[in-house]
C-alpha cells in the first residue's frame, strides 16, 4: 500500500508541477518590476494550492477509478481538482475560507423560516461557544427532486455512524413543502435538511459545477473548507463522508 501511495503521489504531483509550469510560462510575458507585489500574491496562492493538493494526496491511497479503503476521492475526482487548478477554475478548493453569511438565507424546512443569525450560530461549528473546533458535513445538490440525492440521504440516514450523522446537514433546491413531503414519505428522522431554492448558498460555495449540476460534499471546520468531494456518486456517499471525516481527524492528531 505504501509503495502504491508513493507512486500515485509522484504521478499526480508531476501533473500539478506541469500545470504550475504552464501557468508560469503563460504569464511570464506580462511580468514587470512594478507587478512584484501582485506576483508575490500569486506565488503565495500557488504555494497554498500545492499544500492543499499535497494534503489531498497524502490522505488518499485509492486504486484506479475507485475510492480506497482510507480515501474519500476517486482517481478521477483527484485529477479533476488538479485540472481545475491548472485551468484557473472559479471554484473553492480545500483550505479556502468557508463563507458564513450564506447560511443565514437557508430555509428551515419545518418552519419555512430562514436560519438568520441565530440559526446560523447554532449550525456553524466555529460560531458555537461550546465546541468551536468541531466540524460540519454538508451534502448539497442543485437539482430539484434529485433522485441521486434522495438515494444518498437514505443511505446516510441508515448507515452513517451517529456521531457523524449528527454533524451532517443536507442542502437542496426543493421548497420546504416538497422537502416535508419527501421526509414524511421516506421516514427520515435523524438528518437535518435545509432549503436553498434560489441556490444562493450553492453559488457562494461554488457547488453548481462548471459543466453540469451534481452532488457535492463539504466538510467545514475552523472557518475553512477542510474536505471537498465534487460529483459525489450516491452509491459511495457513506464511504466518502466517513473517510473524509476520518482523514480530518487523523490530521489533527
Amino acid at each position: 500500500m505504501a509503495k502504491k501511495l508513493r507512486n500515485k503521489q509522484a504521478e499526480l504531483m508531476k501533473k500539478l508541477s506541469d500545470a504550475k509550469k504552464q501557468k508560469q510560462a503563460s504569464g511570464a510575458a506580462e511580468e514587470t518590476p512594478k507587478d512584484a507585489k501582485k506576483l508575490s500574491d500569486k506565488e503565495m496562492k500557488e504555494m497554498n494550492d500545492r499544500r492543499r493538493f499535497d494534503e489531498l494526496l497524502k490522505s488518499n491511497a485509492g486504486a484506479m477509478g475507485n475510492i480506497a479503503l482510507d480515501g474519500y476521492l476517486t482517481r478521477e475526482q483527484e485529477e479533476a481538482e488538479i485540472e481545475a487548478y491548472r485551468k484557473g477554475a472559479d471554484r473553492l478548493f480545500e483550505g479556502d475560507p468557508a463563507p458564513t453569511q450564506p447560511f443565514e438565507e437557508l430555509l428551515n424546512v419545518k418552519s419555512d423560516n430562514a436560519l438568520g443569525d441565530a440559526g446560523t450560530k447554532r449550525l456553524v461549528p466555529w460560531l458555537k461557544s461550546s465546541n468551536p473546533s468541531d466540524y460540519l458535513v454538508i451534502v448539497c445538490d442543485p437539482r430539484v427532486k434529485s433522485p441521486e440525492l434522495r438515494e444518498a440521504v437514505q443511505s446516510l440516514n441508515n448507515e452513517l455512524p451517529k456521531g457523524i450523522l449528527s454533524r451532517t446537514v443536507v442542502i437542496n433546491a426543493d421548497t420546504p413543502a416538497e422537502n416535508r413531503r419527501w421526509v414524511k414519505k421516506s421516514g427520515l428522522q435523524s438528518i437535518q435538511i435545509l432549503s436553498d431554492e434560489k441556490r444562493e448558498w450553492m453559488r457562494s460555495y461554488t457547488a453548481l459545477g462548471e459543466d453540469r449540476w451534481s452532488m457535492t460534499m463539504f466538510v467545514v471546520s475552523d472557518e475553512r473548507l477542510q474536505k471537498i468531494a465534487r460529483e459525489m456518486p450516491s452509491i459511495s456517499a457513506v464511504k466518502t463522508i466517513h473517510n473524509a471525516v476520518k482523514a480530518l481527524e487523523a490530521e489533527r492528531l
